[in-house]
């Protein structure tokens, strides 16, 4: 007991977050390069672990960790890889603990594992691949803050990008939040229904570059503000926020319908500018924490907003494309009626999921 306390204590020291009563928050990883060895805080979800959680609630006790710490520490051991210069590094140390460390007792949804790999030389630029991703939301993805002397680096691991190469400098953050940025708009139902909403509520080009570039600079803005920790709201209020930005955006368009036209006024723009400073808090969420270096953090930050926009301008495109092949159909009548039936799908979608993230 004494031998655990002491070697827990010392890894202490390679991660700043240890004073706090929390090891590490949730979906997050720390690497730290000394010399020839690479030490790892990394949060692991109870969903990715198999044979672990005894009384298969979701979560794990005190007493189930201590019971399991040896069937967590191989399921870790092989899915979670570090090489350099093509050679998978040696794993010298792996401790489990729970996230708390203030006597706390809960039960955890995930817990924190210590991580020492060594090398034959220095790890110039090593890339770390894994599997550890949950199964439940928002458990997808990990993001990872690295540290190899005066350089910093954040990194966004997911299921179907599971691979980073660090510290390759920011031209490289850049492209690689530019495919961060377009996947977050081609994979979230709720972005997609929004650009929806704010597409069939005019038409010519202008109005949609005119929209969606406004609605790219009030994310933009408070993408920055969350970012950078400024300013933050929690995510139980942005995430049923945007959900009922999309009720907002199609029963407007709905109403203007009913007038006898859909066109995007001076009111509805300021109503899409005002949903745009709302997703930018929930665009945030996709970055995770920034990196300390400033050039890696404004290429992190410029790589997400460009990649952002292009998912964007792909999207509309898409719309764009199939409404021109539907003009050249005999279905003339259903292409006029296709602004209300996307208004009316979007309502009632956005409603599902303002219940749906409220509940």
């Amino acid at each position: 007991m004494i031998k655990s306390c002491l070697i827990a204590a010392l890894w202490l020291l390679f991660i700043p977050c240890a004073a706090q009563a929390h090891l590490l928050p949730k979906q997050n990883a720390t690497m730290n390069v000394v010399d020839k060895s690479a030490f790892f805080v990394v949060s692991v979800p109870v969903s990715a672990l198999t044979g672990v959680d005894n009384d298969q609630d979701g979560a794990l006790s005190m007493a189930e960790i201590q019971q399991n710490n040896r069937v967590i520490q191989r399921q870790f051991e092989a899915r979670f890889h570090v090489r350099s210069n093509g050679k998978t590094g040696d794993s010298k140390l792996t401790w489990v603990l729970s996230p708390t460390q203030d006597g706390i007792t809960a039960e955890t949804d995930y817990i924190v594992v210590m991580h020492r790999v060594d090398f034959a030389e220095v790890p110039r630029n090593p890339v770390l691949e894994t599997s550890l991703f949950g199964t439940l939301a928002g458990e997808r993805q990990m993001t990872i803050n690295a540290t190899h002397g005066d350089l910093k680096e954040v990194a966004i691991l997911e299921a179907t990008t599971p691979s980073h190469k660090f510290f390759r400098g920011p031209l490289a953050a850049f492209l690689d939040f530019v495919r961060v940025g377009i996947e977050h708009i081609w994979l979230g139902t709720d972005h997609l229904l929004f650009m929806l909403t704010i597409i069939v509520a005019g038409a010519g080009w202008r109005h949609w570059v005119g929209v969606v570039t406004g609605f790219t600079v009030a994310h933009s803005i408070t993408l920055v503000v969350s970012a950078l920790g400024i300013f933050r709201i929690p995510a139980s209020i942005i995430e049923p926020g945007i959900a009922a930005s999309i009720v907002v955006m199609a029963l407007g368009n709905l109403w203007l319908w009913k007038a006898g036209q859909i066109r995007l006024g001076w009111i509805q723009f300021a109503v899409v500018f005002g949903c745009g400073l709302l997703h930018g808090f929930g665009f945030a969420s996709a970055i995770g924490a920034m990196a300390i270096d400033k050039a890696i953090r404004l290429a992190t930050l410029a790589g997400f907003n460009v990649g952002i926009e292009i998912g964007q301008f792909l999207f509309l495109g898409t719309i764009l494309a199939a409404g021109a092949v539907l003009a050249k159909t005999r279905l003339t009548q259903f292409q006029t009626q296709l602004p209300l039936i996307a208004s009316i799908v979007a309502a009632v979608l956005g409603s599902l999921l303002f219940i749906q993230r409220v509940i």
